[in-house]
């Protein structure tokens, strides 16, 4: 088994399921090597979202909903191999761009300067405004609470996704959708 594909499987599946977690319907999950939407690097894996409803303003509970699923696959990688690979490319970036946004509310700078400051981290190298480190810290614990009841559905999907290269969001819900039934009592 090839360990490097079943983790960039598992970190898709991070994404995936965080995007389940809070509403967000799925198209596809893959694990084929393709070009990033501007050509400048080479994606291993990617999770495509159905398109976000299209308003001018976002609230700040919508905002933290894309930095979680952004910061799903990182959490995957946290509750599986028990640390991160990588911590840059665009989930950061994307991580990044829907928390300077939210720093734009006086009410959510607020919050995000009451957060504890996190220990030197490579996030410190990446992320140079300190509250939205501090933020994107938490909100990638957040991810891994939220994920380590699932960690056996993360696997499971996983290694359908290792197996097959891409699955479509209805095999993906599907898959997700047993895997919580067969947890129900009764």
């Amino acid at each position: 088994m090839d360990q490097r594909k079943l983790k960039i499987a598992y970190h898709e599946v991070g994404h995936a399921i965080m995007a389940l977690i809070c509403r967000q319907p799925i198209r596809s999950v893959s694990i084929k090597e393709m070009n990033s939407p501007l050509g400048t690097e080479k994606y291993l894996g990617s999770t495509i979202l159905e398109p976000f409803e299209q308003k001018q303003t976002l609230t700040i509970n919508e905002l933290t909903r894309r930095v979680m699923i952004s910061l799903g696959g990182f959490a995957s990688e946290i509750l599986l191999f028990d640390g991160v690979t990588g911590m840059g490319g665009d989930d950061l970036t994307a991580a990044v761009k829907w928390t300077d946004l939210m720093m734009q509310s006086e009410q959510f700078r607020n919050l995000a300067a009451s957060m504890p400051v996190p220990e030197p981290s490579p996030l410190d190298t990446l992320i140079a405004n300190p509250l939205v480190r501090a933020f994107i810290d938490y909100q990638i614990h957040v991810c891994v609470a939220r994920l380590r009841p699932l960690r056996p559905a993360i696997q499971l999907i996983g290694r359908r996704l290792y197996e097959s290269d891409e699955l479509t969001g209805d095999q993906v819900v599907e898959l997700f959708d047993s895997f919580v039934r067969s947890k129900q009592p009764g």
